[in-house]
């Protein structure tokens, strides 16, 4: 008796050995990395940034896939209908995650996709346009008090974070704007250039300001940016934004039901690169902060930063649809 079970436990150890080596294994193949929004943004940015590292560290290619539409959901959907094996995976911001499900119908269900590892934290950089003239915050809010309604601000997007940040901003400044959707950031690019519109606040602008062809008037974070040294913090300009950024982030995501092993591997990898000399330096550059989160840690972020944009948008009296 004792003989047979040993040999049928054996033989069940047989049975299950190909999933435990093909877990352990992984990745055999490329890994496809969906950007839900267009080439050149702050998502596109990041993603490309660890794409390159991660298929160092795992040994793999990373493929980047720009797949925009539905202010982020197109791609989110292609993730979340994808076999929970490890090799669709998607990188993405807190809109996508924690603000589109809870503001309007998106075309997935967020809870089939699984927080992996937080990224990075984007540094907020207020940029006007120099076709007005003025070169402070306070010059600036000037302006726009004399012609309250009369101004534009640019966004990614209805319901995403940048949408949010210049109606928390505008409001906490107590100015009155009016809000300039994009399909990506990067349409606003000339706009706010030619002065159609008069302020941006995605991260992919700092080279445009570093570079003249913006004004930069004030960045978040307790102290100034090496890159940008004569720019103020918010702080040093009366501004208290900390609670609303402490909810952005750019982030791993799988699909639910990708197995434990591989979620655990890609989030050590992501700390892997997070602790690269040259990731900090690089992320810098596209005024982002190396912040990592572990899997799990972050799963759970995102489902409650989900219920703070859902009581912020409530406060706001946002309705977006």
């Amino acid at each position: 008796m004792i003989g047979r079970r040993t040999v049928a436990l054996g033989s069940l150890a047989a049975l299950a050995s190909p999933s435990v080596r093909a877990q352990t294994a992984w990745p055999t193949r490329p890994i496809r990395l969906i950007v839900p929004y267009g080439p050149g943004g702050s998502t596109d940015q990041v993603g490309r940034l660890y794409a390159e590292k991660l298929s160092t560290v795992l040994g793999q290619q990373v493929v980047v896939e720009n797949k925009p539409g539905a202010t982020g959901g197109i791609g989110a959907q292609i993730v979340a209908s994808s076999p929970p094996d490890g090799y669709t995976l998607m990188v993405a911001p807190t809109s996508v995650l924690s603000i589109a499900p809870v503001a309007r119908k998106v075309p997935f269900d967020p809870e089939a996709l699984v927080g992996v590892a937080r990224l990075s934290t984007p540094i907020l950089v207020v940029t006007i346009t120099n076709a007005l003239g003025v070169k402070t915050w306070p010059e600036f809010v000037a302006l726009v008090k004399q012609n309250p309604g009369k101004y534009w601000y640019g966004s990614s997007g209805l319901g995403t974070i940048s949408h949010l940040t210049g109606e928390v901003l505008t409001r906490t400044a107590g100015i009155q704007m009016q809000h300039a959707p994009y399909k990506t950031i990067v349409d606003a690019t000339a706009d706010i250039f030619d002065g159609r519109i008069q302020m941006v606040f995605d991260t992919s602008f700092m080279p445009y300001a570093k570079g003249g062809k913006v004004r930069a008037v004030f960045v978040d974070g307790s102290t100034r940016l090496a890159d940008l040294p004569d720019v103020p913090t918010a702080a040093e300009v009366g501004l208290d934004l900390t609670s609303f950024r402490s909810r952005g982030w750019f982030g791993l995501f799988a699909p639910k039901g990708t197995p434990e092993p591989v979620l655990k591997r890609l989030s050590e990898a992501c700390a892997q690169v997070a602790a690269l000399p040259d990731m900090k330096e690089k992320l810098l550059m596209v005024a982002q902060n190396v912040e990592h989160q572990p899997y799990a840690a972050f799963d759970a972020q995102v489902r409650d930063d989900r219920a703070y944009f859902a009581k912020l948008l409530k406060e706001l009296d946002i309705k977006l649809e």
